[in-house]
């Protein structure tokens, strides 16, 4: 299974930040600062065993957490034992927390922290050197929520537009192509029946010759939405390609999907998708067939539309 960029995030702060915090705990080790070495080893160990967790297990919620925790906590340790002196590491240990955390988790860690951090100042720090500190942590933590919250919402929007069709809001071929996997990977865990069903507009072509491909386009959109509202909520409907769509019908063996195929089809030509003109689809309908591929479960649902097409369309036929 192929690991996420998140994944490879965490690993990489968790790997980088032992080799950068091994020359410091050797020097202290050394030095006799025993308790700061100490406490730079233990973070080196921990970053360490949650980066090969990562790598093994491919989990990145609580390891992101508890990474940032340990950050954090070792960072306020440090800090009261050796003073201001190394308050640098609180801007990146602060940021970085933005990156593997949601953005409101980030806030309320840092602002924790910060306020851990602030009774090693008092008597170190007049109180305007003190608020300087406070006010550009406060600055850099409101920066870097702001820009990964909008990184945060770009990278919906690309994954949004990556995986729907743009004129009719169904799942376009790269989301189809993704389920079939992910359903096929189900079902060899849990045996769970699904049923794919093939649909495609008739004469598809005349609508666009005789009104325009505006009305065309409309005629797709509102067959879509009529599509969507007959489904269940654990249906999903995709854009194959043109005037032809999927629905993936999961729990739903043969006769199960071929009764949705026929509400759709009767209510697609009740539909009145233009004006004083029925608008027809023909549909076939596959169930998965244990170990076939994506591809052979598709052209079965494929063969079965083509028979309905050439047994006079508006038609519903299954496959075999």
């Amino acid at each position: 299974m192929k690991r996420s960029n998140e994944a490879h995030i965490l690993m990489t702060l968790s790997f980088g930040g032992a080799i950068a915090i091994t020359p410091f705990a050797i020097i202290r080790l050394l030095d006799g600062e025993w308790v700061v070495g100490l406490v730079d080893t233990l973070m080196v160990i921990a970053m360490i065993c949650l980066g090969l967790y990562v790598y093994i297990s491919r989990k990145v919620y609580i390891a992101s957490l508890a990474l940032s925790i340990l950050a954090m906590v070792g960072l306020t340790i440090v800090i009261h034992l050796k003073g201001p002196a190394l308050l640098f590491w609180a801007y990146p240990t602060m940021v970085g927390a933005f990156f593997i955390l949601s953005p409101q988790i980030a806030v309320i860690l840092t602002l924790l922290t910060a306020l851990a951090i602030s009774p090693a100042l008092i008597n170190q720090l007049t109180l305007t050197e003190i608020a300087m500190v406070m006010i550009t942590l406060t600055v850099n933590n409101v920066f870097a929520y702001i820009f990964t919250t909008r990184m945060n919402q770009q990278r919906d929007q690309l994954s949004l537009l990556v995986s729907k069709d743009t004129l009719t809001g169904a799942g376009n071929r790269r989301a189809l192509d993704e389920k079939l996997i992910e359903l096929i990977a189900f079902h060899k865990r849990t045996k769970q029946v699904a049923s794919l069903i093939m649909l495609d507009v008739d004469h598809f072509k005349s609508v666009n010759d005789n009104y325009g491909h505006a009305v065309g386009d409309q005629v797709l959109i509102g067959l879509a939405d009529l599509v969507k509202k007959r489904i269940r909520t654990t249906d999903c409907l995709y854009r194959f390609g043109g005037e032809e769509f999927v629905v993936i019908a999961i729990g739903a063996n043969l006769n199960a999907a071929e009764a949705i195929a026929e509400d759709l089809r009767q209510i697609v030509e009740r539909g009145e998708l233009i004006e004083n003109k029925t608008i027809t689809v023909s549909l076939g309908v596959a169930e998965y067939i244990a170990e076939e591929t994506a591809t052979k479960w598709l052209g079965r649902g494929d063969k079965a539309l083509y028979q309905a097409k050439e047994s006079g369309r508006n038609k519903t036929c299954v496959a075999v």
